[in-house]
């Protein structure tokens, strides 16, 4: 693989890839010693694209064609021509054409997804053959729900690509029924309902669609809901909701129509003229949906509003988020950055990584602290108002906040708007755009952010520029009247001496705060300290005497204030950015659920909590023997010393292999998959008795550890295809060391992911010695690295984890070297008695969706509870930081513990494992996301200016430093710049609210208390959408499923649809208990109540509420009538 690269990156990719040889040998060595399903790690590295592809669709001479493709052509173009190649009979062996297709289909969509993501081997289940009326035959697709994560251009690809093949192999078109159609129209309309869909096609748009495409889309079963109509079609085998199909076709072929037309025309492909209607059918939706948009507030992100999760703007209202263009060394791709003060003024809701659902340009983002941008203005208790631009600040003043005028500025980056195909919205009048236009007419000095408003002023005048942003208010949320009001009362009433004194009077204190000008207030006076601003604006002497007459004629209040002051005055916020809490930040341990220590199934031995210690002590009657326990499991057989066996490595030391055999038949079949009296596959799992006791007792003597007074876990039963358990052995040490095992035999950690582009070693604490060692010894600007305040750019594999995250990674490392030394026999690995020993580890990064993991290596550890990484690193796992969540596992322990043979045997069962690993990563075979990020240093001033006329951010691309630009030269992965920085990347809370507070109630409460306190927010909207979208569901939901609840069981835990007759357990005469109670079907009405008196909510709400409560009450209180005496009536 030859990527452009300079030295100092060539030779940190080399460190790493050293790092991972070592690894890998010592993990062969004790794999070779131990009992794993396999005796080599089963990991296997990848150096680029091809590799991954064919590690992933498991075909050789794939990697090998798309390297000789990959110069001469683009990826789609790459994923046609390989689809010939299968037909051509150049890549694979294969028995029938339709396994020829399946093959083509498969590999063009683990093409287009980088070899990262699982919907190749997951998203299509599989590819058949169906027979049309006239006798000719069909290609059949079956898409599953994974194929989602392939996103809409690859599922549209794989029906072009199928299209392709079935041509050249001779196979026939589809040719649907009318039922069919019809039955295909209700389906993706219901699953809409049931589901969410990018795009929800109209009816005529799926009709023309089925009717057409020349490939049938199927899908396998994947929701619960079945279609009231069309049932029990002939060729459709399901009457079940098929969302792999709704999602391709609504998704794929309606939404990317445009794209599909482009690909027919570069094959020559007839039969889809059709697509020029759809085109124009969407075209015309869009453009109706589109107009005006532009302007008019957005408020789809209040849609589903859950209790405890602030609103902290409602779309686009004065007070909101004021936009600012740019990125900070912390934002990007997804991100957009607040003040830390504002995180604080907002009651802590908001932490660094909380991601938070906004109204543009993209459907959410992850927060980051940037305080080289405007921090919220706030009105005290005492009716002081003022500016709040430090951490330290906003905590002191934190309890004498009243109202929290203005929220401050949101910083989103150009890229963002690129990636979304937004329109650039009128920026906000800030330094960086004023600095340039001063530029244009001067010589400027360095910083000019703190002048003084007497200069301010003279330099408007003298360079004809407009007025410093320090200085310009937001006139343009006031009217005209407003603003006349302003002048007259200030020039009647007004006393200027130095500092300008007003009597109080509520519109006016009003007109002041709406356009955040600070003051104080003192015994029955405004006093504005600063006024010069205001009073040069208000058209006024020094005496405060007119200069001008009314302002009214103008045509708005900012060109009114122009006329006014002699000075051009822009716009402060034209635009504003409404935005409420989504999910809160992440750092916390994998678990499964619940947790386990080891995957050695205990059935029900194990008690409710799977206790395997419980288990190896088990018996069902006094006659039994202590610890047996029945359980199914791989049958295995050692081919050497002839022993069956469940276990992965005989006594003798040799490995065993599944044992076939057919459940129906009940003959053995060796190696044979498929029977060969019945044809049906067949199963190497059997129910079998084992020895748990003696299993566990050898367990501990051979580690050399004695019985874990902490409880083990184990699990009930085993979902892989061959029931292969893992080592006892590896469950002990876990439980020594207090970590949990994921299902495929790993130790993994959640992290939220967050771009990062620079660092500062303070940040990180990691000491300058360390960082040199690694590889870093200059700043950004190449000067020798001496001090931890000095700015790094960080290298694109490396990461910053939480603190909480090291920690626990301490506890996996201390237990990957107690495997290697007391069960592989080997020496440690890590060594590491601090956290500061992990720094330089390398681990592995992967994505719940995907089926690729990514080499990182560990750089150092912040106070963020989330993860920061390179945008690379997360596009290298298609991600972005949008409040995306990805876990990182240490590369040693999944090179011993991971094993395909743990993966579950169901659909997306091979999604979130590892089972390639990218070892270097190469720009263009990232997500294509990363390539929009602008790295340049300060947008140009006629990028504001294009701001102003809602530009299409494409024509602005030219202009931008974009890493795609780069692409193909060293630059690509280094010399990266930034608009703002930031002095701490974990600024703000360490965790939102909404973790630490403890109750519902109260979380409710502290999200009510402050949409109450931000002025950009309707309290009373709130607590109508927090009932209407969460309480009254849940009210609903709840009943209806307390009365359809199964019983169980407290003993074993089994559970029953109707309560047994004897009233207790019929397996093990336990208690019988409700799973849903009364308590939890009310949990929310009292408050639901409280809620609509205390905010005067809708009369329509209100009834709802009185409706459900009424429901309850007739279901659990007694129809008894009640015994009355005469003292009753008295």
């Amino acid at each position: 693989m030859n990527v452009s690269t300079s030295e100092r990156i060539a030779s940190y990719f080399s460190s790493l890839e050293s790092g991972l040889e070592q690894a890998m040998w010592i993990a062969q060595r004790a794999r070779e010693a131990g009992a794993d399903p396999a005796p080599h790690p089963e990991i296997p590295p990848a150096k680029d694209l091809a590799d991954r592809v064919e590690a992933l669709v498991e075909i050789s001479g794939v990697a090998q064609r798309i390297r000789e493709l990959e110069p001469k052509m683009s990826r789609e173009e790459a994923a046609f021509q390989i689809g010939l190649d299968f037909v051509n009979g150049r890549i694979g062996t294969f028995k029938s054409k339709i396994d020829v297709a399946e093959g083509a289909i498969r590999t063009a969509v683990a093409i287009l997804t980088e070899g990262v993501v699982a919907a190749p081997i997951e998203g299509i289940a599989r590819v058949g053959l169906g027979k049309n009326d006239d006798g000719t035959d069909y290609v059949r697709i079956y898409y599953a729900g994974p194929i989602r994560s392939a996103g809409g251009t690859a599922q549209t690809i794989s029906v072009l690509v199928a299209d392709y093949v079935r041509r050249k192999m001779g196979i026939g078109a589809y040719k649907p029924r009318k039922d069919e159609v019809e039955r295909y129209v209700e389906e993706v309309l219901l699953y809409e309902k049931v589901a969410n869909l990018q795009y929800t096609p109209a009816e005529k748009e799926i009709r023309l669609i089925v009717e057409n495409c020349p490939i049938c889309i199927d899908g396998e079963p994947t929701e619960e809901a079945e279609v009231s109509g069309y049932r029990d079609l002939d060729r459709i085998e399901t009457n079940r909701v098929r969302g792999g199909m709704a999602l391709v076709l609504a998704e794929g072929l309606a939404l990317k129509a445009p794209k599909i037309k482009k690909y027919v025309s570069q094959l020559g492909l007839d039969g889809w003229e059709w697509l020029d209607d759809l085109t124009k059918s969407i075209k015309s939706t869009e453009t109706g949906e589109r107009k005006d948009e532009t302007m008019k507030p957005k408020g789809r992100f209040l849609d589903d509003i859950i209790a405890g999760r602030p609103v902290f703007s409602h779309p686009s209202r004065p007070g909101g988020f004021r936009l600012r263009y740019g990125r900070s060394r912390n934002s990007g791709f997804a991100t957009a950055g607040i003040h830390p003060a504002t995180m604080i003024l907002f009651d802590d809701f908001i932490a660094t990584g909380t991601q938070m659902k906004i109204e543009g340009p993209g459907k959410a983002a992850g927060m980051l602290p940037v305080d080289s941008i405007e921090g919220p203005t706030v009105r005290l208790i005492n009716g002081d108002v003022l500016q709040i631009n430090s951490v330290e600040q906003a905590h002191e003043l934190r309890p004498n906040v009243s109202k929290i005028i203005d929220v401050g500025e949101i910083l989103i980056n150009y890229g963002d708007f690129l990636e979304n195909g937004r329109p650039l919205v009128p920026a906000s009048y800030c330094y960086e755009w004023w600095i340039q236009e001063l530029g244009a007419k001067t010589t400027t000095p360095e910083d000019l952010r703190d002048m003084s408003p007497e200069t301010a002023f003279e330099l408007s005048e003298k360079f004809g520029i407009p007025l410093h942003p320090k200085y310009t208010y937001l006139w343009h949320d006031v009217s005209i009247q407003e603003l006349e009001l302003l002048v007259s009362y200030i020039s009647e009433k007004g006393r200027h001496d130095g500092a300008l004194t007003i009597p109080q009077d509520a519109k006016i204190k009003e007109l002041l705060e709406t356009l955040l000008i600070p003051h104080k207030v003192r015994e029955g006076n405004i006093i504005i300290e600063q006024p010069y601003p205001l009073i040069k604006c208000l058209g006024l002497t020094p005496e405060l005497n007119r200069l001008h007459p009314s302002p009214l004629d103008a045509k708005t209040t900012v060109n009114a204030v122009s006329i006014l002051s002699g000075v051009q005055i822009m716009e402060r916020a034209p635009f504003r950015i409404g935005g409420r809490m989504g999910r809160p930040e992440k750092s916390k341990r994998r678990e499964m659920r619940p947790s386990v220590h080891v995957l050695f199934p205990i059935g029900h031995a194990g008690g409710r909590i799977r206790s395997l210690q419980d288990a190896a002590n088990h018996s069902k009657s006094l006659n039994d023997k202590i610890g047996e326990i029945e359980v199914e499991l791989g049958v295995r057989k050692c081919h050497n010393c002839n022993k069956t066996t469940f276990k992965t490595r005989c006594e003798c030391g040799e490995f065993t292999q599944p044992t076939m055999f057919c459940p129906r038949c009940n003959i053995s079949t060796g190696d044979g998959e498929t029977c060969p009296r019945c044809n049906k596959d067949t199963t190497s799992i059997r129910l079998q008795t084992i020895d748990l006791k003696t299993l566990y007792s050898q367990s501990l003597k051979r580690l050399g550890e004695r019985d874990n007074p902490n409880v083990f876990k184990g699990v009930l039963g085993l979902i892989s295809k061959n029931k292969t358990p893992e080592p006892l052995e590896k469950g002990i040490l876990r439980a020594k060391h207090d970590v949990s095992v994921f299902k495929d035999g790993t130790v993994r950690y959640d992290l939220t992911d967050l771009p990062l582009t620079h660092f500062k070693p303070r940040e990180i604490g990691v000491p300058i010695e360390k960082l040199k060692e690694l590889g870093y010894d200059v700043d950004r600007h190449g000067s020798p690295l001496i001090d931890e305040n000095q700015m790094i750019e960080l290298k694109p594999q490396d990461l910053i984890l939480s603190k909480d995250a090291a920690r626990y990674l301490l506890r996996a490392a201390n237990f990957v070297d107690d495997l290697l030394v007391k069960y592989y026999g080997a020496g440690p690995y890590y060594r590491a008695s601090s956290t500061e020993d992990l720094v330089g580890h390398l681990v592995i990064g992967l994505a719940p969706h995907t089926s690729a993991g990514v080499l990182g290596r560990m750089l150092g550890f912040s106070d963020a509870s989330a993860g920061y990484a390179h945008p690379f690193f997360h596009a290298a796992k298609r991600r972005n930081c949008d409040g995306d969540e990805d876990c990182v596992m240490l590369l040693m322990d999944g090179l011993l513990n991971f094993s395909r043979s743990y993966l579950p045997d169901k659909r997306g069962g091979k999604m979130d494992a590892p089972l390639v690993l990218t070892t270097r990563i190469d720009p263009n075979e990232i997500d294509s996301e990363a390539h929009n990020i602008d790295v340049v240093g300060q947008y140009p001033l006629e990028f504001y200016e294009a701001t102003r006329k809602y530009a299409d951010p494409k024509d602005m691309a030219s202009k931008m430093d974009l890493i795609g630009a780069r692409l193909g030269t060293p630059a690509q992965y280094e010399g990266f710049d930034f608009t703002h920085d930031t002095s701490n990347i974990a600024a703000g809370p360490a965790n939102s609210a909404y973790k630490t507070l403890d109750t519902m109630g109260d979380k409710l409460e502290a999200q009510l208390i402050l949409a109450k306190k931000i002025r950009a927010v309707d309290a009373r909207d709130v607590a109508e959408r927090v009932i209407s979208s969460h309480f009254l569901p849940d009210l609903i939901g709840n009943l209806r499923a307390f009365s359809k609840q199964k019983v169980r069981c407290v003993k074993c835990n089994k559970k029953f649809r109707r309560p047994p007759l004897s009233g207790t357990c019929s397996k093990c005469g336990g208690r019988i208990i409700l799973t849903v109670h009364e308590g939890a079907v009310k949990k929310y009405l009292d408050v639901s109540h409280k809620i609509a008196m205390e905010y005067d909510v809708s009369d329509y709400t209100k009834q709802r509420l009185k409706l459900i409560d009424l429901e309850i009450q007739s279901l659990f209180k007694s129809d008894k009538s009640k015994q009355m005496g005469i003292v009753d009536f008295m």
